[in-house]
Order: C-alpha cells, then structure tokens, then sequence
C-alpha cells in the first residue's frame, strides 16, 4: 500500500493534463465538424439555385462584445477576491509560504485580468456598435 502513494502522486496531474488536453481537442473536432455541416447546407442551397442566408460570426461577436468582457471581468475580479481570501486564511493559519505566494500571485495575475477586462467595458460601451461581420 505504501508503494502506491507515490504512484497516485504522479497518476493524478498526469490524468488530469491528459483529460484536459483531450476535452480542448474533443471540442476543436466537434466546432469543426459543425462548420462542416454549415457549409455543406449552403453548397446544397447554392446548388438548388437558392440563396443561403449570410452566416453570422455568433462566438465572434459574443466574445468581444462589451457584455462578454463584463461578465469575464466580473468572474476573474471575483476570483481573484477569492484567491486574496484563500491567501489570507493560509497565512493566519500558518499554511506554507509557498502555497501562500503562488495564491497572491495568481490572485494578482486574475485580478489584474479581471479589471482590463472591466476597463475595456467601459470604454467599449461608449463607441458607436460596429456592423455585424458576415461572411
């Protein structure tokens, strides 16, 4: 038993680096795979004499809407609220010093994340909305 402990110790972020690099690839194939069948219903429509609607960028449009850098700057201003926390209850409680740098580091890195993200709303919801892009 005592064997395995070292074995876990190793088996654990490896399967998670692993899982995680698969779930990034599963996802890439299946984004993939549905522009595939969107262009492949648009060759069909051109082919029957139709004219396909235009295709609009959704994730595009979501992700550098102003909304979208709200909401993203929100959650890593949160989180980085959390972190402070987290760094704070280690050191009053004497965790190790290592653990309490990296958790102000990241703490610093998410909350510095968070506020451009917050600073970009704001600017961006002053400026005029630009055309939706089409292809």
């Amino acid at each position: 038993m005592d064997n395995l402990v070292p074995l876990f110790g190793i088996l654990v972020p490896l399967s998670a680096i692993v899982l995680g690099i698969g779930l990034a690839f599963w996802q890439i194939y299946w984004n993939h795979q549905k522009r595939q069948l969107q262009y492949r219903e648009r060759q069909l429509m051109i082919e029957k004499g139709m004219t396909p609607p235009p295709i609009l960028l959704e994730e595009e449009r979501r992700s550098m809407s102003p909304e979208g850098s709200l909401r993203r700057g929100i959650v890593l201003v949160s989180l980085a609220i959390g972190l402070a926390a987290a760094t704070i209850f280690l050191g009053s409680a004497g965790g190790p010093r290592g653990a309490m740098r990296f958790t102000g580091v990241a703490a610093a890195i998410v909350g510095s994340l968070g506020v451009g993200n917050l600073v970009y709303y704001a600017v961006a919801r002053r400026k005029p909305e630009e055309p939706t892009r089409t292809l």
